[in-house]
């Protein structure tokens, strides 16, 4: 059930735009009697500008990527030429690239990645059960290869935490599939390469792991432009943020109807972050300190001022001396706040926990609150980072401080609740003949 193995079939599976002299790397394996090992087989190389846990090393034949987070080293060499020895035994583990036996997943963030690069065929499995929302990978997941076996298989991994004891057993995955890289957090041996995107400092650093990607499939080129299309519209939406919130009382400023009226005040937005707690009669609010989260970040950008808190009074799960707050703590803290948005799944707002504690609250009787089912299913765990300059484009619009009437923007990830509550989102579907494209 290998797909990748053979030249014609690894062409196949990428965009018609990175295949021929596009992409200056080679995108195939070279014949092994016409290897020059004097020529740089990267000319596109990648380098982090914003992420601080990863680095590429590159040599004319091999690059060497460097995982700082858990401090281990992978040798990429070119298909058809010979790794040395002498690096083979630096490193902890190697792969030929681009990979010839593709990729295991067990991020669900790392999926759009992927489909970025329009490699989706290159995802051969995923350790542990596969909560996803493409509908892409669903079709996919569908297909079966020419033995009859489904060509995207969940792994039973027994070291995982929540091992799926229903899937393929790791060794018989990897055994079926030699050269499959398995990215996984932490681990070593067993196809193991590091993928630690989630502990980078920002959203741009998170994302800009999507180059280590495309580094997987000497997709360097690809990978640079997308990344840098990002983070330019990601910095064009702040920009364009920042000038509304100066210019907000001035008459010219161009403010879509919806958000008009929640930008008349001659002050910066307050918007409050916070869900109810697991398991728990408490609420989980924002925290920017010390560690300055995404959302800190997205509220920063947009002009906006964000409620975050260390205080409470309840002993969370998950954490020794993290804090919950109590409902009264909570009503104290945000009543006041312009926008409310739940990192969370509601259902009919008036009639859930949340109604009776905050219908009072100045963000529920104005109609700004939000939950994150725009898109429907786990696109909010999914998709969002990798569409971090999306996600920041619905912060703003929500707050008030995004001209959508030169630039149209329907929001992907918050949901309105109230008073008419949006219908939660679908992704809809993805027929196999589409399965190839690039998202």
């Amino acid at each position: 059930m290998k797909l990748a193995t053979s030249v014609a079939i690894l062409l196949a599976i990428l965009p018609a735009a990175v295949q021929g002299v596009t992409n200056g790397n080679t995108l195939r394996c070279v014949e092994p009697d016409k290897v020059d090992y004097d020529k740089d087989y990267f000319p596109e190389k990648i380098s982090p500008e914003f992420s601080k846990l990863w680095e590429m090393t590159y040599y004319k034949t091999y690059k060497i990527l460097t995982n700082k987070a858990t401090d281990k080293k992978y040798a990429l060499y070119q298909c058809g030429t010979l790794i040395p020895d002498r690096v083979r035994e630096q490193v902890d583990d190697a792969w030929a690239v681009p990979l010839q036996d593709g990729l295991a997943l067990s991020q669900p963030a790392t999926v759009p990645q992927i489909e970025q690069l329009g490699v989706r065929r290159q995802i051969k499995g995923y350790v542990g059960t596969p909560y996803l929302s493409s509908p892409c990978m669903a079709t996919l997941g569908e297909e079966i290869d020419g033995d009859g076996s489904k060509i995207f298989q969940s792994i039973f991994d027994d070291s995982d935490s929540f091992p799926n004891t229903k899937g393929t057993p790791k060794a018989d995955f990897i055994t079926a599939n030699p050269q499959v890289a398995i990215l996984k957090s932490s681990g070593a041996g067993d196809n193991t390469l590091n993928w630690n995107a989630y502990e980078e400092n920002g959203n741009k650093a998170t994302y800009e792991w999507h180059k280590v990607m495309g580094a997987l499939f000497n997709l360097e080129k690809l990978a640079n432009e997308q990344f840098d299309e990002s983070s330019d519209r990601y910095d064009c939406v702040s920009d364009n943020a920042a000038y509304l919130e100066e210019s907000r009382t001035s008459t010219e400023r161009r403010l879509s109807v919806p958000t008009r009226n929640l930008a008349a005040d001659d002050i910066k937005p307050v918007v409050l972050w916070a869900s109810k707690a697991y398991n728990q009669e408490a609420f989980d609010v924002a925290r920017c300190d010390p560690e300055f989260e995404y959302y800190c970040e997205l509220a920063a950008s947009c002009s906006s001022t964000l409620l975050h808190s260390n205080e409470g009074s309840i002993n969370t799960y998950y954490a020794d001396g993290s804090m919950h707050m109590t409902v009264e703590e909570f009503v104290e803290f945000g009543k006041d706040a312009d926008v409310w948005i739940l990192p969370a799944y509601v259902g009919d707002f008036e009639d859930s926990w949340y109604w009776n504690h905050t219908k009072d609250f100045k963000s529920v009787q104005n109609g700004n609150v939000y939950d994150i089912q725009k898109s429907g299913g786990s696109a909010w765990f999914d998709q969002r980072t990798a569409e971090y300059d999306v996600l920041l484009q619905d912060f703003c619009d929500v707050v008030g401080l995004y001209d959508d009437t030169t630039t149209n923007h329907e929001r992907l990830y918050f949901r309105k609740l109230y008073p008419v509550a949006e219908p939660v989102g679908d992704m809809g579907t993805c027929s196999p003949a589409t399965l190839d494209l690039p998202w």
